[in-house]
């Protein structure tokens, strides 16, 4: 953790940083990732088999890389991560709606003696034990809090995404035209 920062995130805006200092070492960081090779497109092999991984990979180099070349090929590893929760998430879900998020729970009612208790029609008696919670509901909540995580890391949420632009001065910033203002009443 930077000690100056107190767990904060480092602005890294040279539009909008003040003192000398700062600026310069801004610059040098800036100046630092310029060698990075940007990340490929290509969708690597540990997520090839993993459609929705893959599709993810895609759509996140698609946007992320032509948008904007903000994802380098150091961040190989966190773009995967967020693959492979994302497709940890769809097939929890997936599994979620196949066989429910909660299952209840029988044990075959005994008599005194310990034999099962058998009803008219041959079936035997059950009594209610309770309810069993799919473990893909945590595998879900695990993926969400993974995803939400590294995306916010990745630019992948407004907020996350608005720090990652560079932002622009007051006196910069233009002022749209009131759409209303021709209209009379």
């Amino acid at each position: 953790m930077n000690q100056h920062h107190s767990g904060r995130k480092r602005n890294l805006d040279l539009a909008t940083v003040t003192r000398p200092d700062k600026k310069e070492k801004v610059r040098e960081i800036l100046h630092d990732q310029e060698d990075y090779e940007p990340l490929k497109k290509r969708v690597p092999i540990s997520l090839q088999k993993s459609k929705y991984a893959a599709d993810m990979w895609r759509m996140i180099t698609d946007e992320l890389l032509t948008k904007k070349s903000i994802l380098k090929d150091v961040d190989v590893s966190m773009v995967e991560s967020y693959c492979m929760s994302y497709q940890i998430f769809r097939d929890s879900y997936e599994n979620i709606q196949k066989d429910k998020a909660v299952t209840q729970l029988y044990e075959i009612a005994l008599d005194g003696d310990g034999n099962p208790i058998v009803d008219e029609h041959g079936k035997y008696q059950r009594n209610y034990k309770g309810n069993k919670r799919n473990p893909a509901v945590n595998n879900l909540n695990d993926a969400i809090k993974n995803m939400k995580t590294i995306g916010a890391e990745l630019g992948l949420s407004p907020s996350s995404r608005a720090e990652l632009l560079p932002k622009q001065k007051k006196n910069e910033i233009e002022t749209a035209p009131n759409p209303f203002g021709k209209v009379v009443f």
